[in-house]
């Protein structure tokens, strides 16, 4: 609970084709009981003690990649506040997007071009 934010918000990405939340899940005692019954059930079908969870870099931020029988399960994001706590979790479990992920395909953003000669 420490380290979430009291107005933390949880955006969930199923496509449809996963089982999400279908609303954000909006403060901090909410957020904490929906990730501790995760552990209870089987998630996609994975007991969580068969998944691997990475820290790796997704967008330009750290994150966390779990995998499990030999895909790519879920990819969870975090931004945070001046005080280091959790403000927003992004949580994607859509095949489609996490296609790319599952394959290690990345994209150079360093030398990207923006509109008027801007640079990223």
């Amino acid at each position: 609970m420490e380290l979430l934010s009291p107005e933390v918000t949880l955006w969930t990405d199923g496509g449809g084709k996963v089982r999400q939340v279908m609303r954000p899940v909006v403060g901090a005692p909410t957020v904490a009981a929906l990730f501790g019954n995760l552990g209870r059930h089987p998630y996609q079908g994975i007991e969580f003690a068969d998944m691997t969870v990475e820290l790796v870099e997704i967008n330009g931020s750290r994150g966390l990649l779990f995998s499990g029988r030999g895909r790519v399960i879920a990819t969870v994001t975090f931004a945070f506040d001046r005080d280091s706590r959790i403000v927003t979790i992004h949580n994607v479990a859509n095949p489609d997007k996490l296609h790319a992920v599952g394959e290690g395909i990345t994209h150079d953003i360093s030398a990207r071009e923006y509109p008027e000669g801007r640079q990223g």
